[in-house]
């Protein structure tokens, strides 16, 4: 078996991760060089990506952003802010063979995990792609692991035939009101209603306006994605999601909406005319990223999704297990 070498990329060796994002069955927009830039550039992150190769080539490798905890900690995270996941890929085998493709699989992630634990980190969290199944070779080696989830769309059903009640009247509402949906790429437009939802419960939005900027010029330059929108007969946008190109799918990203509209169904025109628009367009299946939190989750149930699980692991150090068990033993006695 063919040593596996791991190692950070230079900026110049972008290009073959790129590669390897566009033909790894789990690859997504967020491992792309140009999205993970981004997030380096606005948010001033120390962005990391690792490679596993093979005899030279790229077979594997996972990006990390890397930040120290009040100059104590070394803390390392394949997300950031509006990243759900982005965590390791594999150049998957082509064997025919259960038993090599697990192997080879194996020999990766496991190449890459010593290597993580050799650089001296306190904490590393890794959030793998939906999908991405086997992640025994941390979990066998005393990492922590948990689920989340995420929706899944499909879209060769019959959306009419799996809506609910409650979805259907949201829908008349809206268009007795006169709403209607259409496709433009603003970055005003956007962040305005973007804002309104952090701004009704006091909080500060988590990315400036120039991190959407960035990603609108991705999107228009690369074609990765679009911004649908639900508007009032005068051509005010109340409701929109930011939707992204994947693999057989688009990925809802982000969404927001005009509270002062909550009630006039906007949300669920806007899915109920995206559904069509991507299943006309041969589009496989909606990843909805909202099965985490409660109310999302329910208002999602109304168009009957699948629900699809995604996997973290996550290392500690001794230092910052000790760390966490006495900062849990001083929350317990100040509660």
């Amino acid at each position: 078996m063919d040593e596996i070498e791991v190692r950070e990329l230079a900026p110049s060796e972008y290009g073959k991760w790129d590669l390897l994002v566009e033909k790894a069955s789990s690859g997504t927009l967020f491992h792309t060089s140009d999205f993970l830039g981004i997030f380096r550039d606005v948010l001033s992150k120390d962005l990391r990506i690792y490679g596993c190769f093979r005899n030279g080539e790229l077979v594997g490798g996972c990006p990390l952003f890397v930040r120290n905890f009040k100059g104590i900690l070394k803390i390392g995270s394949s997300i950031s802010n509006m990243t759900h996941y982005s965590g390791p890929l594999i150049m998957e085998s082509a064997s025919s063979k259960v038993s090599k493709r697990v192997q080879d699989t194996h020999e990766i992630l496991n190449s890459l995990r010593e290597f993580l634990c050799k650089q001296g980190f306190d904490s590393i969290n890794l959030v793998f792609s939906p999908g991405f199944e086997d992640i025994r070779p941390f979990t066998w080696n005393g990492w922590n692991s948990s689920v989340r989830y995420t929706y899944k769309l499909d879209l060769k059903e019959n959306i009419d035939n799996n809506i609910s009640r409650k979805i259907r009247r949201e829908i008349k509402t809206a268009e007795e009101a006169g709403l209607k949906t259409r496709v433009i790429n603003d970055p005003d437009t956007y962040y305005r209603l973007f804002s309104l939802v952090y701004e009704k419960q006091n909080l500060e939005p988590p990315v400036p306006k120039e991190f959407f900027e960035r990603v609108f010029k991705l999107i228009q330059e690369k074609d990765v994605g679009y911004m649908f929108v639900s508007e009032t007969p005068e051509g005010e946008a109340v409701a929109s999601h930011l939707n992204l190109y994947g693999k057989k799918c688009t990925v809802t990203w982000s969404s927001a909406l005009n509270p002062a509209y909550g009630r006039m169904g906007a949300n669920s025109l806007l899915y109920y005319n995206e559904f069509l628009d991507l299943k006309s367009r041969n589009f496989e299946y909606m990843n909805v990223m909202a099965a985490n939190v409660p109310r999302f989750a329910d208002f999602i149930m109304g168009f009957s999704p699948k629900l699809m699980p995604f996997y973290i692991v996550s290392y500690y150090s001794k230092r910052c297990s000790l760390m966490r068990t006495l900062h849990d033993i001083v929350y317990e006695k100040t509660e």
